[in-house]
């Protein structure tokens, strides 16, 4: 059995989930360069004792792999029953809209999944389970908030400016921005739409001062 690849994510999908696939595998593919990681796609339906040896090796040499079990595809259920028999870390990606939930087997419900209702959503959660993952090595550390954190001070002091205005600003790559942007969603406010948006800090909420009775207390 080969070592793991440290940066390596296999990822198992039906492939008529979605009629891009080209832009299903984006969804991952477009953090590759940001992350530092390769995702390897199952490209090849198991018909033969040949392609599912290829499909074990690919999950034995990935650092863990992600199963989308939406509409409970009866190949990517093989790929994720061959990484749990082989002891692999495997992780369920799953979108409730598009699936029968009485076609789940019941052992699986309650596993830990990466739930998504878009293409969007789905990237946020491979993200997030990235450096979960994959960190530098310092578990409590995001070692992505440090930059996201630089990114909003340049956000604050130079609002109303759109990704690329953004990159030249900061020197950092555009898809890196762009994934920073997203993990900052909740702080941002955002103007005009797709590669015009315009983002800037969100006000912060005033604080709650609880008010005296002018009571002594007993």
């Amino acid at each position: 059995m080969p070592a793991p690849t440290e940066r390596h994510i296999f990822v198992a999908y039906p492939w008529s989930l979605y009629e891009d696939r080209v832009r299903y595998k984006r969804a991952y593919s477009s953090m590759q360069t940001a992350l530092n990681v390769k995702f390897l796609f199952a490209e090849q339906r198991v018909t033969t004792g040949t392609v599912l040896e290829k499909i074990v090796e690919m999950i034995e040499s990935a650092a863990f792999g992600i199963y989308d079990v939406s509409q409970w595809n009866a190949n990517v259920t093989l790929e994720y029953g061959v990484a749990i028999g082989l002891g692999s870390k495997a992780f369920i990606a799953f979108n409730p809209d598009l699936t029968d939930l009485g076609d789940v087997p019941s052992d699986v419900k309650g596993y830990d999944r990466l739930q998504y209702r878009d293409l969007d959503s789905l990237s946020a959660a491979v993200e997030d389970l990235v450096v979960q993952e994959l960190g530098t090595g310092a578990a409590s550390i995001d070692p992505l908030e440090a930059d996201r954190r630089e990114l909003m001070n340049l956000v604050r002091d130079n609002p109303n400016q759109t990704v690329r205005q953004l990159t030249e600003l900061s020197g950092q790559r555009k898809d890196y921005v762009q994934l920073l942007i997203r993990r900052s969603s909740s702080q941002l406010v955002s103007t005009g739409a797709t590669r015009g948006t315009r983002y800037s800090l969100a006000p912060e909420r005033p604080r709650r001062v609880a008010k005296r009775t002018g009571r002594n207390s007993p």
